[in-house]
């Protein structure tokens, strides 16, 4: 099956929607600390953008989860969400992952080769949670416990 053969981790994490609101307004240049210009632009029209980027820094936060490693093991651009552009209802605008530099060396190291994403968002609350899925070889590896030896969505 596509050469994927199981899931090798999994990430979750919730944001205070009304703590990430005040962080981004006591520190205006945080936003473009934590996002790309992508990130930003895709939210820059809603009603109000904290909640959506209150979710994705989740799921930036989840991604290092799945991956085992933790916060600073990789900058929080190299972990950008971005919307599907199918032509289908069911696919376009859900989210998925596209991870470059440090985040995407440790998901090769670890054989990953598929994500899973799901963000939700109340006024209060965002929540993601990311699916890392591998290549056979990982998957024996993360369920013993190390590291593996040696990314879509």
């Amino acid at each position: 099956m596509d050469g994927i053969d199981g899931v090798v981790g999994v990430g979750v994490d919730a944001v205070d929607v009304d703590r990430f609101r005040l962080a981004l307004r006591r520190r205006p240049r945080l936003a473009d600390r934590l996002f790309t210009d992508g990130e930003r632009a895709d939210v820059a029209a809603t009603r109000d953008p904290a909640e959506r980027l209150a979710a994705r820094f989740a799921a930036k936060e989840a991604t290092m989860k799945a991956l085992g490693s933790g916060l600073g093991s990789f900058r929080f651009h190299d972990v950008e969400v971005v919307r599907a552009r199918g032509s289908s209802w069911a696919t376009q605008g859900a989210p998925s992952l596209r991870l470059s530099a440090a985040a995407a060396q440790l998901a090769g190291d670890r054989r990953i080769a598929r994500w899973h994403v799901s963000l939700t968002h109340t006024p209060h609350v965002a929540i993601a949670m990311v699916v890392a899925e591998g290549t056979p070889d990982s998957t024996a590896v993360a369920e013993g416990g190390g590291p593996p030896d040696g990314d879509g969505a």
